[in-house]
């Protein structure tokens, strides 16, 4: 599957400056007009700063997925949904080569965070937990009552056979 945006597109052709077969010379021409006002280079100009910048942003791994697709994909693999500091260090914690390694954060303030998410995610993990031991709970009462239910029928039963056969 090839994703190309609108946006990858036009950046080839401003960077080779040269007009690409499937765009109309008239359109090329706005566009480089364009890309030469002094509002267009400031904005182009801030944005590059921003991505360069790391002053209150959050450097990731995950490229272009959002955080929900990775979500998702963690779910696959674990069979469940995985908890928030375990999605946030795949999506801030660099690639391990061997299990065994040690974590590498993309950021000293993503290693800061992730300390603050573990305690939330241990309470998050004790309440799944418990929820599933209530669940099972839950069941194991249903049966239970159910078998009660059943054995009383039959202890009824044979009481009105018994006081019929007397």
């Amino acid at each position: 599957m090839v994703i190309a945006t609108l946006s990858s597109w036009l950046k080839k052709v401003w960077d080779i400056d040269q007009r690409p077969g499937w765009m109309l010379p008239h359109v090329f021409d706005e566009l480089r007009q364009y890309w030469n006002t002094d509002k267009f280079k400031a904005m182009s100009e801030q944005a590059k700063n921003n991505r360069g910048s790391l002053k209150d942003g959050s450097l990731h791994t995950g490229g272009a997925k959002t955080v929900g697709t990775i979500t998702r994909e963690m779910e696959k693999e674990m069979g469940r949904t995985p908890l928030e500091p375990e999605v946030f260090k795949r999506t801030h914690g660099k690639k391990k080569e061997n299990y065994s390694d040690p974590d590498v954060w993309v950021e000293e303030r993503a290693e800061r965070t992730f300390s603050g998410l573990q305690g939330i995610g241990s309470s998050r993990q004790a309440e799944l937990l418990d929820g599933v031991q209530i669940a099972a709970m839950s069941a194991q009462i249903a049966q239970l009552t159910s078998a009660l239910a059943n054995s009383e029928q039959r202890r009824i039963a044979e009481q009105q056979s018994m006081s019929a056969t007397v």
